[in-house]
């Protein structure tokens, strides 16, 4: 009997907050071992959050503002590094780092030019932190 494949659910209960919070407090560790983080967050874990990321920017939306602002940042800088840090984290132009800079952008609160430039520097993904231009 052949089964037909059905992807994941795309709704935002698919996104844990608690997890976004927790990864948003690794970024820091991430930035220079990776190894570190995959033991705290555990193999299943990452990839369940790896499973988020075909998510659309839309199913993002309430779980980035359901985070304190203060985590937001961070959780982008996160995504970002897990780019490189993580076999199949490659997302480029749907990383979720660039729904929260978008959502940032919106409320008037990106952090500091010097930061977002930092970042930049720390990834070879073109789109980060505002997606495509077009």
């Amino acid at each position: 009997m052949i089964t037909e494949w059905v992807p994941a659910a795309s709704g935002q209960a698919d996104i844990d907050v608690s997890l976004l919070q927790q990864s948003a407090a690794l970024a820091e560790t991430l930035k220079s071992d990776a190894d570190a983080v995959r033991k705290v967050i555990g193999d299943d874990t990452l990839l369940t959050m790896q499973s988020w990321l075909k998510l659309p920017e839309s199913a993002w939306q309430a779980p980035i503002q359901a985070l304190p602002e203060k985590d937001l940042f961070p959780l982008a800088v996160f995504f970002t590094l897990a780019e490189n840090a993580f076999s199949g984290w490659q997302c480029g132009s749907s990383n979720p780092a660039i729904w929260i800079f978008r959502y940032l952008k919106a409320q008037h609160a990106l952090p500091e030019k010097p930061a977002i430039k930092a970042l930049k520097s720390l990834t070879d993904n073109r789109y980060i932190p505002y997606g495509s231009a077009l």
